[in-house]
């Protein structure tokens, strides 16, 4: 008993170090940050690390709670949350929105119940601004964003490690999508989890990933060698005529490798749809798609279907 007694002691002396140390990591999360998001909606035009403090809630209908005005920009929000939710489904407004810039950040944010959850996006070429580059989107939480839940356009640019769940549901919307990216983006490591309509539509289209080799109007501007790997796809919503897709790939230079893609019961659609070009395809994992494969995919090999 004694030595039980000890180990107990000891148990509690580590969990105490630990609660210290978490806490010196929480406050030192804020070291760098050149100013703070109190309230929205706010245009940051000031290069550097932004930061969120306490949760923030707003319930207006059709604005851009984060609307980012400058390259080199980072969103921090240290675990907390940005939510539209008291709006209801019907909102036009966007959590994170960056046009026409270099080098955003999103990262370790909470964004629930915009249309669009983060929005980040080179203007076209010709339109005055060339397409952004080096956008990093990572280690977020999406929930019930009524259309989107990330859209990034940009070369060298990465969406890695965020979780997106209950995409959809905005008033006679006939489509949803969790993740969207145009350009030259790696898609790494992502959980997409439920795309769902407003319940009254007759027919709804859901696309968990989207990864296309072009951005903006002019398809000779492309970019090759992106990867969509690691990622978690499962439980998109299948209606009427309109057949879900696990993950969509349009262009050249692709690699889709090493993803799970499911429902949890047989659904028409396809779990990984190459619309275009010469995509290359490995060790993928679908459950209960009509097909598992579909389109000009080339089978590396290690893709299972059942």
């Amino acid at each position: 008993m004694r030595g039980l007694r000890s180990w107990a002691i000891a148990g509690l002396a580590l969990a105490a170090l630990a609660g210290g140390a978490s806490s010196a990591s929480a406050a030192s999360s804020y070291d760098n940050c050149v100013n703070y998001i109190d309230a929205v909606p706010i245009v940051i035009s000031t290069p550097g690390t932004w930061c969120l403090r306490h949760d923030v809630v707003t319930n207006a209908t059709g604005i851009r709670a984060i609307d980012i005005e400058t390259n080199n920009l980072t969103i921090d929000c240290n675990g907390l949350s940005l939510s539209n939710l008291p709006a209801g489904a019907g909102t036009r407004s966007t959590g994170v929105f960056a046009w026409g810039y270099s080098n955003i950040a999103v990262r370790n944010c909470t964004i629930q119940g915009f249309r669009f959850g983060i929005w980040v996006t080179g203007a076209s070429p010709g339109a005055g601004r060339p397409p952004g580059t080096g956008h990093v989107i990572e280690n977020n939480r999406l929930a019930q964003n009524r259309y989107s839940g990330i859209e990034v356009v940009g070369f060298g640019s990465v969406i890695r490690g965020n979780i997106v769940v209950n995409t959809g549901g905005q008033p006679q919307g006939i489509q949803g999508w969790a993740i969207r990216a145009l350009g030259g983006v790696d898609i790494i490591d992502n959980v997409v989890d439920g795309i769902v309509d407003d319940g009254v539509v007759t027919a709804f289209q859901s696309t968990g990933i989207l990864s296309s080799d072009f951005a903006g109007s002019n398809p000779d501007i492309k970019s090759n060698g992106m990867l969509i790997q690691g990622n978690r796809v499962r439980n998109l919503l299948q209606k009427g005529g309109s057949v879900p897709v696990g993950i969509e790939v349009h262009g050249t230079g692709i690699w889709v490798r090493d993803n799970l893609i499911a429902q949890a019961t047989p659904t028409p659609g396809a779990g990984l749809g190459c619309f275009s070009g010469d995509a290359r395809v490995r060790d993928n994992v679908v459950k209960n798609y009509f097909q598992g494969l579909y389109g000009t995919c080339t089978d590396d090999g290690g893709n299972v279907s059942y």
